[in-house]
C-alpha cells in the first residue's frame, strides 16, 4: 500500500469521486449514494408539458365563450327592415280620395259666441233697477243656505237698496227644488214671481213683477255682506236653525225706553233691540206680517269692542223660539244711521 492510499475508499486512491470511479449500479452491491432523479420516469417531464398546454387553450376557450356573450345585439339596418305588406289598389285609393262633405269644416275665426243683447241695457254693476229707475245697492249676501245643515238645496241671494223716498227696498232670488222664483220687498209688503230669467253669466238677472220689472246687476269684484246674522231656533233645537242675514241696521237714541237698535233681514225680516241700560234688553220680532215675537224676560245683551250679541226666547202666545242677534261683522252699531219712523216696528 502506498502512502496516499486510504483504507476507506475501495480504489486505493485516496480523493477521487466514488460515484465516478464506480458508477451506479441497479443491484446496490457498491453501497454508494444514488444520484437524485436516477428513478424519475422519461415521460414526466413531456407529460407536464402537454398538461400546461391544455390548461392554457382550456382558458383561451373560456374567454371566448364570454366574450360572444357579453357582445351586444345588432339591430337591423333600414335596409333590412321587411318591406310593408302591399295595399290593394281599391283600398288606397279610398283611402286617398277625401270624404264628401255639404259645407266646409268651421275654422276658428269662423266661431263665434252668442252674446246675450239684454246685457247692454242692464244697470250699472251693483245697482237695482224697479222699472225705469235705478238705485245703488246697500249691501248684498249672494248664495246663503238659511236652513243649512237641514236643507242645503235651498239658495238665497239678498239684494238691499233704499227707494226714491229713502224707504227700505229688498229684492231676493230663491233657488230651491221647486225651482227659480223672486221676492220683492216693497214698503212693508212682499211679492213674489216665478217669472225670472238669467241676463249673461256673471249673476245679473230680471224678475217680473206685477206694476214692474226688476233688473238686479249685483257687483262681482267685492265680497258680500254675509256677516251679520239673525238665527232662531225650536226650543232647545239648534240643530235645526233658520238663519237670516241682517242687511240693514239704525239706531235711535233718546227715547223712552233708551236706545233702540232697529235691522231688516233676508227674507224681510224686521228685529228690534230695545235697550235701557246695563246688559238686559227686550227684543221684539217680526216673522211676518202681522206676526210679532217678542220677549217675555229679558234678553241678555254682550258688547266686544264692535261686536254685540243679544240673545233670548221669544213668544207671540202659541210659537216659543230662541233667537240670537249678531252685530259687528258688516255693521257696526255705534256707526249706524240714525232710524225713520218707517223703520221702527
Amino acid at each position: 500500500m502506498t502512502d496516499g492510499d486510504d483504507d476507506t475508499v475501495p480504489t486505493g486512491r485516496a480523493g477521487v469521486d466514488p460515484l465516478i470511479a464506480y458508477p451506479l449500479e441497479s443491484t446496490g452491491e457498491t453501497g454508494q449514494i444514488e444520484r437524485p432523479g436516477d428513478h424519475t420516469p422519461w415521460w414526466f417531464i413531456p407529460g407536464m408539458f402537454a398538461v400546461g398546454l391544455g390548461f392554457i387553450g382550456l382558458l383561451m376557450f373560456i374567454s371566448d365563450r364570454r366574450s360572444e356573450d357579453a357582445a351586444p345585439i345588432s339591430e337591423p339596418s333600414v335596409s333590412q327592415a321587411p318591406a310593408p305588406a302591399t295595399v290593394p289598389e281599391t283600398v288606397a285609393a279610398a283611402a286617398a280620395e277625401p270624404a264628401p262633405t255639404d259645407e266646409p269644416a268651421p275654422t276658428a275665426e269662423a266661431v263665434s259666441t252668442t252674446v246675450d243683447p239684454r246685457i247692454a241695457d242692464l244697470p250699472a254693476p251693483g245697482a237695482v233697477r224697479v222699472g225705469p229707475d235705478d238705485y245703488d245697492i246697500a249691501s248684498r249676501c249672494e248664495v246663503h243656505l238659511p236652513f243649512e245643515p237641514v236643507d242645503s238645496e235651498t239658495q238665497l241671494s239678498s239684494y238691499f237698496f233704499f227707494d226714491g223716498n229713502g224707504e227700505r227696498g229688498l229684492v231676493e232670488r230663491a233657488v230651491d227644488g221647486s225651482g227659480d222664483a223672486a221676492t220683492r220687498l216693497v214698503s212693508g209688503t212682499l211679492t213674489s214671481t216665478t217669472e225670472v230669467a238669467e241676463i249673461g253669466d256673471a249673476g245679473a238677472f230680471i224678475a217680473s213683477f206685477v206694476g214692474a220689472d226688476v233688473v238686479v246687476n249685483p257687483v262681482t269684484d267685492t265680497d258680500t255682506q254675509c256677516g251679520d246674522r239673525l238665527v232662531t231656533n225650536e226650543p232647545g233645537q239648534f240643530a235645526e236653525p233658520h238663519t237670516r242675514i241682517i242687511l240693514d241696521v239704525c239706531v235711535e237714541t233718546g227715547g223712552p225706553t233708551g236706545t233702540t237698535i232697529s235691522g231688516l233681514t233676508s227674507q224681510g225680516s224686521r228685529f228690534e233691540i230695545l235697550q235701557a241700560g246695563g246688559e238686559l234688553a227686550e227684543i221684539v220680532f217680526e216673522r211676518g206680517p202681522d206676526d210679532i215675537l217678542r220677549t217675555s224676560a229679558p234678553a241678555t245683551i254682550l258688547r266686544t269692542g264692535d261686536q254685540l250679541s243679544a240673545s233670548g226666547v221669544i213668544s207671540n202666545g202659541t210659537d216659543d223660539l230662541d233667537i240670537t242677534i249678531d252685530i259687528g261683522a258688516t255693521a257696526v252699531v255705534d256707526e249706524a244711521r240714525a232710524c225713520n219712523p218707517a223703520d221702527r216696528l
